[in-house]
């Protein structure tokens, strides 16, 4: 109840704050605006009570438990995988399975592709000198479905 009522308090000096320094030409639309503001503050707990989200929560504001440097990581290896799945079926007809290994220094910079691990039924001939030319990886390891 508390954080509430302070929330409460912040809009209204804030929608004060902002009235104040807007110009007058712009005022009626920033009223506009801040009582929009306010009412959806005032209306939060109702919102809350029936399960409607209308802010974040502040856990969203809280620093995450995985650092972004590890989600970009995370996601640059994707779509590595991916580019590389779809470079084999388009360049050499042929359907794989990839998971890719980036190099990532001690100051948390990725420098490249470390290894390549690719799942198909038969490597088709010059698939790990293209690999090598596009990724720049000399570690490429193939394999069957059974083997990964």
């Amino acid at each position: 109840m508390r954080e509430y009522i302070i929330l409460v308090a912040m809009a209204s000096i804030i929608s004060a704050i902002v009235d104040i320094l807007s110009p007058e030409n712009w005022r009626k639309y920033i009223r506009i605006v801040t009582g929009f503001l306010i009412l959806a503050v005032l209306i939060s707990p109702v919102a809350k009570f029936k399960n409607i989200e209308i802010f974040n929560s502040q856990e969203s504001f809280q620093a995450s438990e995985i650092p972004t440097r590890d989600l970009v990581a995370a996601e640059l290896q994707k779509r590595v995988e991916r580019d590389i799945e779809e470079r084999i079926l388009v360049e050499f007809k042929r359907e794989a399975t990839a998971i890719a290994e980036l190099d990532i220094d001690s100051e948390h910079r990725i420098r490249g592709v470390k290894r390549i691990r690719l799942s198909l039924k038969k490597a088709p001939d010059g698939l790990r000198e293209r690999l090598l030319e596009v990724y720049g990886c000399e570690n490429i390891e193939f394999g069957t479905d059974e083997n990964y």
